[in-house]
């Protein structure tokens, strides 16, 4: 393979291009959420899972239609939707994600991560995250 090829194929599997998206969604399944929920001894579920528990979620909790669909990515569903400016307003969305909640508590234990240093780099740190 010439060097153009080379880069060619090289974008097209940086864009995704060169593993078919139900194949890659699959292992990311497979290999590390599956594993994760049978530890957590819950039943095995795809990714999608997590969109439908914070929909059913944010309707028991009543949370506002305009920020449901903010929330959720979801485009206006009436040309009155376009007119709302509940996005914008930061204060009010806080307010309510705060009185929604997440639905489950974050866990408190933290966890030690090294950083990914540069080769030209010094000596990577490691970073207490939450």
């Amino acid at each position: 393979m010439d060097e153009k090829s080379q880069q060619i194929a090289h974008r097209r599997i940086v864009a995704g291009w060169g593993i078919p998206r139900n194949h890659a969604r699959t292992n990311n399944s497979r290999l590390r959420l599956h594993p994760a929920l049978e530890k957590l001894k819950q039943p095995k579920a795809g990714f999608h899972a997590f969109r439908r528990y914070r929909l059913t979620w944010l309707r028991k909790n009543r949370a506002h239609a305009d920020l449901e669909r903010f929330w959720m990515g979801h485009e206006n569903e009436t040309v009155g939707d376009g007119y709302s400016k509940m996005k914008e307003d930061v204060a009010f969305r806080l307010e309510q994600a705060a009185k929604v909640g997440l639905g489950f508590a974050l866990p408190p234990k933290t966890t030690d991560v090294a950083r990914i240093a540069r080769k030209n780099e010094a000596k990577p740190e490691v970073e207490n995250a939450a």
